[in-house]
């Protein structure tokens, strides 16, 4: 295919991407509460008759409310307190930003450049710390002076404060609300999975949420929480009985995902009464349910179902739950410890991070300097800043091509609808200054709700509610306003889209990277499980525990690369067809069944401990090493020795052939459970080099 043909389509596919309609509502309760606030500000502000006054307290209260509306897993008060905390002193520092003039744009560079390193803690405190910076440029670009800057800023903050009273507003909930949102969500991605069979695969991105929401969690709220952490650690269980069973034919697959989904729903509405009626016939089901899948299977769900029922039945008892210490192994000690993990990853030229890092400072300036230059758009435009462009760049850049692109024509497009929606608006000579208040509350409540929906939907109602903003404060003719914000958004998604052209992070060439550090992950893992067969109590459940973590981690920004891959252009592709891409994903999902079988057959007692496996997990160890090696260096891939080193151990009667004489058989069930956990590791091990090597699955 012609180079222009695939950039042309790449601009078609984020093009269709940009007026897409998500489907997707904010938190009834955050919404709930940030319109309080905005109600609230935006009354007071008309009441005291200051323009000024009513026009700050709306930013302050927007923009913090978004904050607090944005999914989090923090609770609600320490998310509204630390972002108005940090959005309040960024407004003041920016008023005497303003006398720094052009000299401004070195301070943004930084501002930018550290918001974009934030992105290391999550997308959403990403997100959150960009709108720090923003807070920063609107009294850099707007303040009129030190004196007058100081009043914005107050009443900015007074806004900002709003919303951090309103989050004291019934109603209130279950207690740790975001950890049980986000195990809901985990038990919901569980049911889904077991419903499938072997034709689904489970995602891991449910299991990374889960754990982070509830490793934010300070030391001191952990055994109050201990039931959410020992429903974690169950659906690690439940997760790994499937994986076992998934290619079983006998597993009553609608009765289990029935029951997953009742408890995904009552942890998530926080009432028993769901758990015990959600389900009668599946229940009756499993009953009945015999064989050795079943054993593996109902074990495991039942003691979700007793932790659920507890949580729910006695939260207000929590110190009745008996709780272990290892309900807390393997958790992250804290969002900050977790973030200066990854960020330690990313900060290394080409890394993902450090690239939108480096896009977020140039185009933050960038923004700015040309948002300058053009001025007034020739008088048909707000004089003489260049906040908006800015702004836009800030929000467009995204570490992906796709991203990026698919924001920057969303935002242009909303703005540009938006800014001739209220145009037309205010062309009957009928608006006052009450209309002009009720008439942005509006708009910017609308923005609220449809913050999810979509870029171009959500900047219709900002634009028309900055236009509405500033005709209310009557500094500008609105039409004004109407032009130079569609102009300056268009101006900025430009620059943000031509800076990502010219400093990229194209996915396609970084898939032998992105799978070759799984590789290593899995090498790791397999590793500490295969010699845990040498005795009882072998593998360390904390070090056990973090090499999983690192292994979902990687597989997970490997599927982000590979889910990225439609929007870039096909000249970028690397060394996979789309095809060729699915069968890895699919040898991927087989490796990590493999390592649940190791793990699901460790030994329990003395006579289960199988040490022999220990020489085939040098093996593994190696080989894993050699396919990482090749695949970082693209070369071609060293294959066979596995199975040789497999069938080496097997015959020399260390594994297969060492015989139990109490077994009815000769050889031990325990031994024979070891053999097939090896074999599963070597067959699953090989269909990934075949698949990489381009080759039929």
């Amino acid at each position: 295919m012609h180079a222009g043909t695939m950039w042309w389509s790449s601009v078609a596919h984020t093009l269709a991407a940009a007026t897409r309609v998500e489907r997707r509502w904010c938190e009834p309760r955050a919404l709930a509460r940030a319109t309080v606030a905005l109600v609230a500000g935006s009354v007071i502000g008309w009441a005291i008759d200051d323009r000024m006054a009513w026009a700050m307290m709306m930013v302050g209260t927007f923009i913090c409310g978004i904050c607090t509306i944005l999914p989090a897993t923090r609770n609600r008060f320490s998310i509204s307190l630390i972002s108005g905390a940090a959005f309040t002193a960024a407004v003041f520092a920016g008023v005497y930003l303003h006398e720094l003039g052009w000299w401004v744009l070195p301070v943004l560079f930084v501002g930018a450049y550290v918001a974009g390193l934030w992105r290391a803690f999550g997308v959403v405190p990403g997100i959150r710390a960009c709108l720090v910076v923003i807070g920063a440029m609107i009294t850099a670009d707007l303040s009129p002076g030190i004196d007058q800057g100081l009043i914005m800023a107050r009443w900015i903050a007074v806004g900002a404060g709003m919303v951090v009273v309103a989050q004291f507003l019934p109603p209130y909930g279950p207690r740790h609300h975001n950890q049980r949102r986000t195990l809901a969500a985990l038990y919901g991605a569980l049911a889904g999975y077991a419903a499938a069979g072997s034709a689904g695969r489970l995602p891991s991105t449910p299991f990374t949420l889960a754990r982070t929401a509830l490793g934010v969690l300070p030391a001191f709220a952990r055994r109050p929480a201990g039931p959410l952490f020992a429903l974690y650690g169950a659906a690690e269980e439940v997760r790994r009985a499937l994986k076992m069973t998934a290619h079983a034919t006998d597993v009553p697959r609608t009765a289990v995902a029935a029951t997953l989904n009742a408890v995904a729903a009552a942890v998530r509405s926080g009432r028993a009464t769901d758990l015990d009626t959600a389900f009668g016939s599946p229940a009756r089901e499993l009953e009945h349910w015999r064989g050795a899948e079943a054993d593996l299977v109902l074990p495991r769900l039942a003691e979700a179902l007793d932790i659920a029922r507890y949580t729910l039945r006695r939260s207000d008892r929590p110190g009745e739950f008996e709780m272990g210490e290892h309900h807390l192994v393997g958790f992250p000690a804290g969002a900050a410890r977790f973030g200066r993990q990854r960020l330690a990853a990313e900060l290394r030229p080409g890394a993902p991070l450090f690239m939108n890092s480096i896009r977020l400072a140039v185009g933050a300036a960038a923004g700015e300097a040309i948002g300058r230059w053009i001025g007034d758009f020739g008088g048909h435009g707000l004089p003489s800043h260049g906040f908006w462009a800015a702004l836009t760049t800030i929000l467009v850049l995204f570490p992906d091509y796709g991203h990026t692109l698919t924001r920057g024509w969303g935002r242009s497009a909303g703005s540009v609808i938006g800014g001739v929606a209220a145009w037309v608006l205010l062309l009957p000579d009928v608006w006052n200054h009450d209309a002009m208040v009720v008439a942005a509350t509006v708009l910017a409540l609308l923005a609220f709700y449809v913050l999810l929906m979509g870029q171009w939907v959500l900047n219709i109602f900002i634009t028309a509610w900055i236009v509405f903003l500033i005709g209310g404060i009557g500094l500008y003719p609105a039409a004004e306003a109407a032009w130079g914000r569609a102009a300056d958004t268009v101006v900025g998604a430009l620059v943000g889209m031509v800076i990502f052209l010219v400093l990229p992070t194209y996915h396609h060439n970084r898939l032998p990277e992105l799978l070759a550090r799984w590789v290593e992950a899995q090498r790791d893992l397999f590793g500490a499980l295969l010699e845990g067969y040498a005795r009882v109590g072998a593998v360390d459940p904390a070090g056990l525990g973090t090499l999983r973590d690192r292994a979902r981690q990687t597989r997970e920004r490997l599927e982000a690369a590979i889910g990225s891959l439609a929007h870039e252009p096909r000249s970028h592709r690397a060394r996979w067809s789309a095809t060729e891409l699915a069968a890895i994903q699919s040898a991927v999902f087989d490796v990590g069944r493999a390592a649940a079988l190791v793990y699901g057959n460790l030994p329990r007692t003395r006579s289960d401990a199988v040490p022999e496996t220990a020489l085939f997990a040098a093996e593994a160890r190696d080989h894993l090493d050699r396919l990482a090696e090749d695949l970082a260096l693209d070369a071609p891939l060293r294959t066979g020795d596995l199975r040789e080193a497999f069938d080496r151990v097997a015959s020399d009667g260390r594994l297969a052939q060492l015989t139990d004489p109490t077994a009815p058989d000769g050889i031990s069930h325990a031994r024979s459970r070891a053999l097939t956990a090896c074999l599963q590791t070597v067959t699953s091990v090989e269909r990934l080099e075949r698949v990489a090597m381009g080759r039929a699955a």
